[in-house]
């Protein structure tokens, strides 16, 4: 699953970038905490390593505002914090992915038809910040080596 979804995005790199459209997805329960996580790690991962692919969050069922602990664990590790309220993923999101991840969560049937679906499951729910900061921290660096060999072998 992955290396088909690694093979998109790499197909993705190759074409002029769309400022608007981002590469990665990340998607959870309420688009409040656990995408907002690995939104901020990867872009700020990928911009340290030199990866082209950018990423946003989205909610299945988004909450009215961001993760209060979310947010000042962000601020916390050094990273900025977004400002955009949690939103719902649509058909554009789906469209202009290359790449959607579920972390802890159901995606709606239109991203898992993708085929660009992938999920996160391991993700812990409730054991606080910095284990959840861990796990995804952890899927995003390995998500980011395997676009970084696929960016480097075009």
């Amino acid at each position: 699953m992955i290396a088909q979804m690694l093979m998109i995005v790499s197909l993705s790199m190759g074409q002029p970038a769309k400022p608007a459209a981002p590469e990665v997805v990340f998607v959870c329960e309420h688009g409040a905490a656990k995408s907002v996580i690995a939104t901020a790690y990867f872009n700020k991962i990928a911009a340290e390593r030199g990866l082209r692919a950018r990423a946003t969050y989205r909610g299945v069922n988004p909450q009215t505002d961001l993760s209060v602990g979310a947010l000042k664990g962000l601020r916390d590790d050094g990273l900025a914090t977004p400002d955009r309220k949690p939103s719902p993923i649509t058909q554009a999101d789906v469209d202009a992915a290359a790449v959607i991840f579920a972390i802890g969560c159901t995606l709606p049937a239109n991203a898992t038809a993708s085929g660009k679906a992938g999920s996160w499951d391991d993700v812990p729910e409730d054991k606080g910040y910095a284990a959840t900061r861990g796990a995804i921290k952890k899927h995003v660096e390995h998500l980011i080596d395997e676009l970084l060999k696929k960016q480097r072998s075009q």
